[in-house]
């Protein structure tokens, strides 16, 4: 049977995804400590000079890997967000909005844990991605609660949203620590009160409406 015969470009992309995939086993099994340009290279099966050929140092690495950890769980919730905000009123839109995050975090229990383990390491490249994703989950969120009719003219209806926007982050990571623990066995009922949830969020959409009918009635009052 012939060898597959690939370009010098071709190649070197199947290195460094090698490079990058025994790199991510490594620190999913036991932390930043082990990730050295020598135990990448044993790893993936390649000559220790061969690391360098595709990054400057670990630290280049860390941040290469992280943009593959975070960013792909990035993108699928986004999708989901779209699908919702396009069929606002869709029930089931929603309640796979709210599923998609607990079933990729239940699917990745090691890629869960190691985010929230290194959100608040200040001097580490897994850390500031993980701290990233976090805010840019975040900003998804007050963009989908803008989109949906939420007041955020001034800094005080845009940090309540950001509120919101936290309270659902850490009620999906506690519910799915939970499911990991083996405490929560049923994600439709997770779900659930996810969306019970929002419908305490929802009073904020009239607190602009009620500040101008308090300022109206005031005005009134002075008559």
């Amino acid at each position: 049977m012939a060898r597959t015969k690939f370009t010098r470009q071709e190649a070197k992309q199947r290195t460094r995804k090698r490079l990058l995939g025994a790199a991510r086993r490594l620190i999913l099994a036991g932390g930043e400590t082990r990730l050295t340009a020598s135990n990448v290279a044993r790893r993936a099966g390649v000559a220790g000079a061969t690391f360098y050929e595709h990054f400057r140092n670990r630290d280049d690495l860390m941040r290469a890997l992280s943009n593959d950890l975070f960013d792909q769980l990035r993108g699928k919730l986004r999708r989901r967000r779209r699908e919702a905000l396009a069929a606002p009123y869709d029930e089931d839109k929603v309640r796979e909005e709210f599923r998609t995050p607990l079933e990729i975090l239940a699917a990745n229990p090691d890629l869960f844990r190691l985010a929230l383990r290194v959100r608040h390491h200040p001097t580490s490249p897994l850390g500031d991605s993980s701290r990233r994703l976090t805010g840019n989950t975040r900003r998804d969120l007050v963009a989908e609660l803008v989109a949906r009719g939420y007041p955020a003219d001034g800094p005080g209806e845009r940090r309540r949203l950001e509120m919101i926007a936290d309270i659902h982050i850490a009620a999906t990571e506690v519910l799915a620590l939970g499911y990991l623990a083996g405490r929560y066995t049923d994600i439709d009922e997770m779900v659930g009160m996810l969306i019970l949830v929002t419908h305490g969020t929802r009073l904020a959409r009239k607190w602009r409406d009620g500040a101008a009918r308090e300022s109206h009635d005031a005005a009134a009052n002075m008559r």
